[in-house]
This record gives C-alpha cells, sequence and structure tokens, in this order.
C-alpha cells in the first residue's frame, strides 16, 4: 500500500476485554494501539489521528468517540480507518450496522484490520463487510446471553455482580477464588444503621429522616444531601440484611423520535438469593419497617389523585393498622373512614366527620396550648434562667482557674516551684479547667437547644394559626394531607358504639393527635 492519503486508528473495548482486564490480561486499548501502529508502520501509511472510545457502549449512541469518527467519515475526511477487527466498528442492530455500513460505502473510506482490508468500492469485499457486521451482532447476543446467566450464576452463588457497592458497603475481591463481595464500610454502615434506627423505631416519617440527615450533616457518598427517593432506596433494598437481588431494575428499550431510549425501573418480581457478606441490619429491624412501608403506602384506586385528606395519618387505636377510606357506591352516601384489618372490631365513621373534628380538636388544643406557652414565657423564672445562672458560675470558676495557672508560671520564675511542683500543680489545675470548659459547652448547648425548641414553638403556633384559614379553602385532598403531615405526627382513632339511632352521636370517637412538636420546657 502507498503512504499517499490519510489514515487514522479507532480503538474500542468489548465487554470481553472488560472481563478479561479483571483477571490480569492487560490493557486493551494499549494493546490494541500497539498492534495498529506496527501494522500502519508496515503498510508505510500515517496516522493522523486515534479515536479512543473507552466506554463498552452497545448503540451508536452510547459510543462519542464513534459518533465523531462517523461524521469524520461522512466527510470524507478519511482515506482508510484501521481496527483490529471490523466487530469494533458495530455490533449494534441492523439500524446502527446499515449507518456504518453506508457511511464508509458511499465516503470510499477503507477499513483496515491486520487480516484484509475492506475496500467499499469491491463488491465482494462489501458483501463480506457487511456479513460480518451481521455475525458479529449474532455472536455479540450470544455472549451476552452468556455473560448474563454468569452473572445469575454467581449472584446464586452469594457473589456480587455490580459495579459499584451500595452505600454502607465496599466491593471486595473474593479470595482465592473468582468474583467480587461485599464488605461493611464502618463510617457508611453507622449511618444506615441510623436510617434505619430513625424510621423504624423513632416514629419518622421518611421526609423528616432526610431533613435529620441532613440537619445532622450526614453526607451520602456522592450528592451533597440526601433525598426522600435515595432513603427508600436504602429502606428497601434486602442487600443489608444479607441478600443480593437479581433484575431488581430489569434493562428496557423504547424507540422514541428516532432514537432507542434505555431506562431500569423498579422490578418487584425480582429474584432474592443469601449473599457471602456480612448483614448491617438485623431482620426484626428488616420486617419492622417494611411494615410500616407498607402502612404508609396510601391506597389510591382508579385516580392518581389522592381521596383521603387523612392518608397516613389516622391508625386504629386498638390494633395499630391505618384507618382507610371507604366510599360508598350506592345513594351517593359521604365516605366512611375504616380500619383496613378486616378482622379488627373498631367501629367506623363518617370521613368528613372525623375531618372536622380533627381540624377542630387542633383548634382547642392551640388554644390551651397558646396559653401554657404565654406563661412559661411570662413567668419571671423559668429553666433558661437556670442555665444562664450555671454559666456565669461557671465562667467565674474558669478565671479563678486561669488566674491560678498564671500564679504558678511566676512562681517557678521566682523559683518559688521546683519542676517537679510545677508539673503537678499545673496538671492539677488544666484539668479542673478543662472539666469547668467541658461543662459550659455543654451548658451553652442546652441553652441553644432550648432556645431553638423555643423558636419552633412560635412557629408552630404562627403556623397553625393560619392552617385553619387555608385548610378549608384547599380543594385538592393531596394539598390537605400535605399540610397536615407538615405538623402532625399521627393520629389514633377509637369508636366502640354504633350510632343507630337518628339522635345518636356521630362523633362518639376518640382521637388521639401527636402533633410535630417538642415538649416545652
Amino acid at each position: 500500500m502507498q503512504n499517499d492519503g490519510t489514515y487514522a486508528i479507532y480503538l474500542r473495548k468489548s465487554r470481553e476485554d472488560i472481563e478479561a482486564e479483571k483477571y490480569g490480561e492487560g490493557e486493551t486499548l494499549a494493546r490494541h494501539e500497539k498492534i495498529l501502529t506496527t501494522l500502519a508502520e508496515k503498510k508505510k501509511i500515517h496516522i493522523s489521528k486515534i479515536y479512543k472510545e473507552v466506554v463498552s457502549g452497545e448503540t451508536i449512541s452510547e459510543r462519542k468517540e464513534m459518533q465523531k469518527l462517523l461524521k469524520d467519515v461522512e466527510d470524507e475526511k478519511w482515506t482508510g480507518v484501521l481496527v483490529v477487527e471490523v466487530e469494533r466498528l458495530a455490533r449494534g442492530d441492523t439500524a446502527d450496522q446499515g449507518r456504518v455500513s453506508k457511511a464508509f460505502k458511499y465516503s470510499h473510506t477503507k477499513i483496515i484490520t491486520p487480516l484484509k482490508t475492506y475496500d467499499p468500492d469491491n463488491e465482494f469485499d462489501e458483501e463480506y463487510f457487511e456479513f460480518g457486521l451481521f455475525m458479529s451482532r449474532r455472536e455479540y447476543k450470544t455472549i451476552n446471553r452468556r455473560l448474563q446467566r454468569g452473572r445469575e450464576i454467581s449472584v446464586q452463588e452469594g457473589k456480587f455482580v455490580g459495579n459499584i457497592a451500595p452505600f454502607g458497603y465496599d466491593r471486595k475481591k473474593l479470595k482465592d477464588s473468582k468474583g467480587y463481595t461485599l464488605s461493611i464500610n464502618p463510617n457508611e454502615a453507622l449511618i444506615v444503621k441510623e436510617i434505619f434506627r430513625l424510621y423504624a423505631f423513632e416514629n419518622n416519617t421518611i421526609n423528616s429522616v432526610v431533613r435529620k440527615l441532613n440537619n445532622m450533616n450526614l453526607k451520602p457518598r456522592i450528592s451533597d444531601e440526601w433525598s426522600i427517593s435515595s432513603v427508600k432506596d436504602i429502606l428497601s433494598n434486602p442487600t443489608y440484611i444479607g441478600k443480593l437481588t437479581w433484575n431488581r431494575r430489569k434493562q428496557k428499550k423504547k424507540a422514541k423520535n428516532g432514537h432507542i431510549i434505555i431506562s431500569r425501573p423498579r422490578n418487584s418480581d425480582y429474584l432474592i438469593y443469601d449473599g457471602l457478606h456480612e448483614s448491617i441490619i438485623d431482620d426484626k429491624t428488616w420486617k419492622l419497617v417494611q411494615e410500616k412501608r407498607k402502612q404508609n403506602m396510601p391506597k389510591i384506586k382508579h385516580s392518581n389523585q389522592i381521596q383521603n385528606p387523612l392518608v397516613g395519618l389516622v391508625f386504629c387505636e386498638k390494633c395499630g393498622k391505618p384507618m382507610q377510606r371507604r366510599p360508598y357506591n350506592k345513594d351517593n352516601k359521604p365516605a366512611i373512614l375504616i380500619c383496613s384489618n378486616p378482622k379488627c372490631n373498631n367501629i367506623s365513621s363518617k370521613l368528613y366527620i372525623v375531618e372536622n373534628k380533627i381540624i377542630e380538636s387542633l383548634k382547642i388544643w392551640l388554644k390551651n396550648y397558646k396559653v401554657d406557652y404565654k406563661s412559661i414565657i411570662n413567668s419571671g423564672f423559668n429553666n433558661n434562667d437556670l442555665i444562664k445562672i450555671s454559666i456565669a458560675t461557671t465562667k467565674k470558676e474558669l478565671e479563678k482557674e486561669n488566674e491560678k495557672l498564671n500564679k504558678i508560671y511566676d512562681f517557678l520564675e521566682m523559683g518559688l516551684y521546683n519542676k517537679e511542683e510545677f508539673t503537678n500543680r499545673s496538671k492539677a489545675i488544666k484539668e479542673i479547667i478543662k472539666s469547668l470548659k467541658d461543662k459550659l459547652q455543654e451548658y451553652n448547648e442546652s441553652l441553644f437547644t432550648k432556645q431553638k425548641i423555643r423558636n419552633e414553638h412560635e412557629t408552630m403556633i404562627y403556623t397553625l394559626e393560619n392552617v385553619f384559614d387555608l385548610y378549608y379553602k384547599l380543594k385538592n385532598n393531596e394539598d390537605k394531607n400535605i399540610l397536615l403531615k407538615s405538623f402532625i405526627d399521627k393520629i389514633t382513632y377509637l369508636k366502640t358504639e354504633k350510632a343507630l339511632k337518628k339522635d345518636s352521636d356521630p362523633t362518639n370517637f376518640e382521637l388521639h393527635i401527636y402533633p410535630k412538636i417538642h415538649k416545652l420546657t
């Protein structure tokens, strides 16, 4: 071959190359580059550009360097392109293969491999090239099926096949065996445990768990703050109880505007296997969390809109199950609020009556709360005053001890203390100073916390006063639900007698409302 014209090299890793690199077979692109540059020297051609694809995408849309190469080929920039084999150019579907074939054919660009040079102007070479692409696609599918089967077998053996370990774990190579497992990351595992504890045992919603994590400045692995979705993923991931899943997020493809869109939606019908790794969460906590998540999931039927403004808020006083809305299908009767446990004998009530009673009760509670709050604030002496006195006393003691420390330095310089006496005396005083500083910090933190709680109370009072004006102006039940959940943790409902007579009290039920507010001290 003559050395005129312009030539380029295209390098791309296959999936087999990536697997081989894991077991020490060397860096693929460097090895292939050496093969092709040696070939170029042998054929006395000059290489003007090297395209290096560092991803193993199935389609051209996933391969940025391939897109650049095809554009340059279509612009007739190259006389020929060197690749280790034609399969490196396209292993996608027939549309991708057709695009590659047409680009080289109509630009009259040669494809040069160590085994053969393909001239698109030669009819036999063109057929041979297209046949090679077709066979490579079939081979790709076979290899992909084999790889997926091998990955599933690895999961069944308890091995971790993902590239990125879940939060709380590190990916760890197995000794004397192929594959990987998970090892606990101590710092991240503490956060995972805290997430489960806050949700399972402190009656927090997922939203409040997120808020508390961010307030404590506990960072996730990648982003700056926790989100509802990231906490949900952790609470629903069986990896934390020593399990592994298969096909939990199954890949789905969809054609849109001429492009293939790949998504990985959650799949409820996934498989679970025992993993080789150690669990972070115990089974009891896991089951408690899953049960609570089921209870807090709003039951929405026939519509995407929430029909019950109290969903996820009201629970049965008898059995603890969530109360749910049940509509009447006949006579346009109002919907009722009933326990979701069919075995429970807690008596139902009309939903709108319970809703009105909750708002009415909150108004009474707020009125009494404002009186209590005002009496504590206006009292001449309270717990905060005690803390301030403790701070002032501690500061005075600290000043005295610092003066003593300064004096013994003076005594040392004056020769009244020898070195041993000075060391013993200064050590004793420094220990007292440290103890006083610790106390001072504790008092200041307590004062800050109490002031923070007081601010929360003032905000809560202001919010509730506005809520009552706003609530019945809202037409959307979902907005009402969000508003109630912003200041109510939960409500329990109990009714033991049916209101059978016409003049019976329809509000003969008990409600226990638990606001999201700290105890006022």
